[in-house]
C-alpha cells in the first residue's frame, strides 16, 4: 500500500468546517503536524507520496475524498480506481492531480469517473473485507452512490447504501479496523444498519465508543497498526483492549478542519 499525501497550504484556514473552533485554524503548525504525520507513517513502514500543496485549494490536503482504489477481493494490488466527484463544487479541482498520481502507483487498474448529477466524497466510504458501505450525505448523494456501487459489484464487493445525518461523513463515525473489526460511536453504527442486514453482521466485530468522542472514530488502520488523533482517551482504550497496535498523533489543527487521520491519506 502507497498512501498519497499533500501538505497543507495557508489556505486552510478557509477550509470547509462546522466545527466550532474552525477560525483557530493556524496553516503553519498545521503543515508542523503534517510533516510528523507522514514520518511516523513512514517509520511504521509505510510508503507515502507527497503532492505539492495548492495554494488556491482549501481543503487539497484531504486527500481520502477524491481517490478511492480497489484491489480484487483477497488480493493487494488495485485493479480499480474511481475519481470522486465531491459534492462540495469548491473542492472538485482537486481530483484531477491525484487521479494522476493514482495513475502512475496503479498503471492496470481500471479507471471510473463518478459524473454528473451524481456526487460523492471518498470520506463517505469505509471498505471491510468485501463490503463497501457508502454514505449518502450531504456530500454524498444517491446518484453517486449507486455509481460507485455498480462499479465495485463488478469486482466482487457488495455495497451498501447507509444514510448519513447530522454529521460530515460515514467515516467521521465509523470507520474499519479489519475486515470483521469496526470502530465506530453509536450514530455510526445506525448508519450501518439502516443500510441493511447484511451490511454489518453479527460476525463483524463492534468497538463501540461514546457520541463525544467522534474523532476518535476516525481511525486508519495500516501497516498493522492503528493511527489515532491525540485526544480521544476513549477510543484509545477501545482500541487497546481489543489487543490493536495504536499510535496517536497530534492532528489538532485539522480536527479543526473537520479532518481525521484517514482524511489525510489516499491509500493505492
Amino acid at each position: 500500500m502507497r498512501l498519497i499525501m499533500r501538505p497543507p497550504s495557508d489556505a486552510l484556514r478557509r477550509a470547509i468546517s462546522s466545527h466550532p473552533d474552525r477560525d483557530r485554524i493556524d496553516p503553519e503548525r498545521a503543515r508542523a503536524e503534517h510533516a510528523a504525520y507522514v514520518r511516523t507513517l513512514e517509520a511504521s513502514g509505510l510508503a507515502v507520496t507527497l503532492l505539492p500543496p495548492e495554494a488556491d485549494m482549501p481543503d487539497a490536503c484531504f486527500t481520502w475524498d477524491t481517490i478511492l482504489a480497489f484491489p480484487q477481493p483477497g488480493d493487494a494490488s488495485a485493479v480499480l480506481l474511481v475519481a470522486a466527484r465531491p459534492g462540495a463544487p469548491s473542492r472538485r479541482p482537486e481530483v484531477e492531480s491525484v487521479l494522476a498520481c493514482a495513475r502512475r502507483l496503479a498503471p492496470g487498474a481500471e479507471v471510473v469517473e463518478i459524473d454528473d448529477p451524481g456526487t460523492l466524497d471518498g470520506g463517505d466510504v469505509i471498505t471491510y473485507g468485501t463490503r463497501v458501505a457508502i454514505g449518502v450525505s450531504a456530500r454524498t448523494n444517491e446518484a453517486g452512490a449507486r455509481q460507485l456501487a455498480s462499479a465495485v459489484g463488478r469486482i466482487g464487493y457488495h455495497a451498501f447504501l447507509c444514510p448519513v445525518e447530522g454529521r460530515l461523513h460515514l467515516a467521521s463515525a465509523i470507520t474499519p479496523l479489519r475486515a470483521r473489526r469496526l470502530i465506530g460511536t453509536q450514530s455510526g453504527f445506525q448508519s450501518l444498519d439502516a443500510g441493511g442486514p447484511d451490511a454489518a453482521p453479527d460476525d463483524v466485530e463492534r468497538l463501540l465508543i461514546p457520541d463525544g468522542s467522534i474523532g476518535g472514530a476516525n481511525v486508519l488502520a495500516a501497516g498493522g497498526r492503528c493511527f489515532i488523533a491525540r485526544g480521544f482517551p476513549e477510543a484509545v482504550a477501545a482500541l487497546v483492549n481489543g489487543g490493536e497496535s495504536v499510535v496517536e498523533v497530534e492532528l489538532d489543527e485539522f480536527l479543526f478542519a473537520d479532518g481525521g487521520p484517514t482524511c489525510l491519506v489516499a491509500p493505492i
